[in-house]
């Protein structure tokens, strides 16, 4: 019985492929010239993957049809000490014999003899690659050979020096993931880049840069360069190729074709790391939303053929294909999510509007990823508390890019005894993906309605001044540049590890040259180095009407005396037969709350 997608194949095609299973392999060889002469006619006639499996006693144990992203695969044993036992070989129409990051990965976890991929178009075979289980330092691995022909090939003697080590030692698989990065625009984006991709586990082997002023619209660095960059993958053996760049669903399925490798772009890594690190509720729909509509722009079909019941000749056929499901489900998903961050952001505005009735100041930190922002958050929380009876709850801090997702709000104490919000953001990034800006603007818009923004700067990074704009992008595109605004430059006993003072110092004044529109203030939230003047500055930059007054409270009511001692500002206390007669300093709220024992 030929398995997989068999819909819409004539009966005499799918009767003669189930031939096949009659048919026995000669002894030595992976699969005979004849079957893999028809399976390449057919294959290239139906435009479908062609799967077929053999046991070692040269026996067909199982056929299946199948395209690039859904091939099935038989149900393989699994042993410990060895090998399956089973071969695979499939063909690739459209002419690419390489074979892709699924079939390696194939080959690792199911222990195959060998997997062999067939290119085919209308001249015939174009090749072959032949992949067989490897040992490296006790580790499962694979090499990979192009061939002319399959009788070049002897894949005896490979399974046997691979047996032989699994018998005698023990073999650990290696999982990980081993990535080239790509880039066309600036080669310290690669850096970045990196980073990123240890912040997903992946452990980067090489890094290749062509300069380009205009990315090419099929393979992004050229066709001749992807030739190299398919060889120089072979040659580190990565699995994972980075661009960081930001790739079309052309772009992806034809490097991948070229490379055999897993491809993946910027805006999957980044996508990938909110995935992995959201924790509330609203961060999570918020990382599904942007995948979803990253994808919903990539998928590939063919165009017009794709609809449902068009008119005209070859349009009447089997109806709903698999890509038009995938979009309609992708598009209901899409508002299914809307709505429910509707309803959170509808919660969040009810909670925004208390604090308002308050008359509570509000301050957002905003920056660069990993500049700090979630330290100095925990710093001033921990020094500056409104309620010094509360449990201190801090937020994650760790020396890694997007290590917060979670908008947090919490209050803190200024010198003058005002209680204002302080919110903690989802750190920004340069080519920060637009669809991920929009499914986060619920939570940005803390930072829309705050009173006064504290941009915190990595002032030990090397490209420091670029950080910095890349925020600016981002509030500019939130309309928050008219904004008050605080500059501050943190990590600066970082900066003096590496770098001279007169370098720091130049730097300094490069920023404040450039930023005249803030407030600029060097700070070490790590060290606590300036917090005080941080909290002037924030006192001072949160304008708000006072009074000057005198207040008398009886001696019954010493808890309004207490209430004053918490929350105002006292400045002379004189006790009286009356009772307290307090100078005190307040606000507008505190003006009208204690009207009634104002004295003058």
């Amino acid at each position: 019985m030929v398995n997989g997608n068999t819909s819409g194949l004539k009966e005499h095609i799918l009767n003669s492929l189930d031939e096949l299973y009659n048919s026995k392999i000669e002894k030595g060889k992976i699969i005979n010239q004849e079957i893999i002469d028809y399976i390449a006619e057919v294959s290239n006639k139906i435009n479908r993957e062609i799967n077929i499996a053999m046991d070692r006693s040269g026996n067909v144990i199982d056929i299946s049809i199948g395209d690039s992203s859904t091939v099935n695969l038989p149900v393989v044993p699994v042993y410990d000490r060895r090998l399956s036992g089973v071969r695979i070989v499939h063909t690739h129409p459209g002419g690419n014999p390489h074979l892709s990051s699924v079939d390696i990965s194939a080959l690792i976890k199911l222990k195959l003899d060998c997997i062999v991929s067939i290119g085919v178009s209308d001249e015939g075979v174009t090749g072959y690659e032949v992949a067989v289980c490897s040992i490296l330092n006790d580790e499962l691995t694979y090499d990979r050979t192009l061939v002319k022909s399959l009788d070049d090939f002897d894949y005896l003697d490979a399974i046997k020096e691979v047996e032989e080590a699994l018998r005698k030692r023990n073999i650990t698989e290696d999982d990980k993931e081993y990535a080239l990065l790509i880039g066309i625009d600036d080669e310290i984006y690669l850096d970045e880049l990196e980073e990123l991709a240890s912040a997903c586990d992946v452990e980067v082997v090489g890094k290749f840069f062509q300069k380009r002023s205009k990315p090419d619209p099929l393979f992004l660095i050229g066709s001749g360069k992807i030739q190299e960059l398919a060889l120089f993958r072979q040659i580190r053996k990565a699995n994972l190729l980075i661009f960081d760049e930001e790739l079309s669903g052309l772009q992806l399925k034809m490097i991948e074709e070229v490379t055999g490798c897993k491809v993946i772009d910027r805006t999957t890594l980044i996508l990938e790391i909110f995935a992995r690190r959201a924790r509330t509720r609203e961060a999570k729909l918020q990382v599904e939303l942007a995948q979803l509509k990253y994808r919903s722009n990539r998928l590939i079909g063919f165009g017009i053929t794709m609809s449902r019941l068009g008119g005209g000749v070859g349009t009447k056929g089997p109806g709903e294909k698999k890509l038009e499901i995938d979009r309609r489900v992708i598009k209901k998903n899409i508002a299914y999510l809307n709505n429910e961050l509707e309803n959170i952001k509808k919660v969040r505005n009810t909670q925004r509007e208390k604090r308002e009735e308050s008359g509570m100041p509000r301050v957002s930190l905003v920056g660069y990823t990993n500049v700090g922002k979630s330290t100095l958050r925990n710093v001033l929380v921990d020094m500056f508390p409104n309620d010094k009876t509360l449990k201190k709850e801090e937020v994650l801090s760790k020396d890694m890019l997007f290590a917060t997702l979670d908008t947090t709000t919490r209050t803190i104490e200024l010198k003058d005894k005002r209680v204002v919000s302080l919110t903690d953001t989802v750190g920004f990034i340069q080519k920060l993906p637009h669809d991920l800006v929009e499914s986060f603007k619920s939570t940005l818009e803390e930072v829309i309605f705050s009173d006064l923004i504290i941009h915190v700067a990595d002032a030990s990074a090397k490209n420091v001044i670029e950080q910095i704009d890349a925020v600016e992008n981002v509030l500019t595109e939130l309309n928050c540049m008219d904004k008050t605004k605080i500059l501050l430059l943190n990590k600066i006993d970082n900066a003096t590890k590496d770098n001279t003072y007169a370098m720091i110092e130049q730097k300094i004044d490069e920023i404040k040259a450039k930023y005249t529109n803030y407030q600029i203030l060097i700070i070490s939230a790590k060290n606590r180095f300036n917090i005080d003047e941080l909290m002037t500055l924030i006192k001072d930059n949160l304008a708000v009407k006072t009074y000057d007054c005198k207040v008398l409270v009886p001696y019954s009511k010493m808890d309004v005396s207490a209430k004053l001692h918490r929350n105002v500002i006292v400045k002379s206390e004189d006790f009286v037969d009356e009772g307290v007669v307090m100078e005190v300093i307040l606000n507008e709220k505190q003006y009208n709350q204690f009207k009634e024992y104002i004295m003058e």
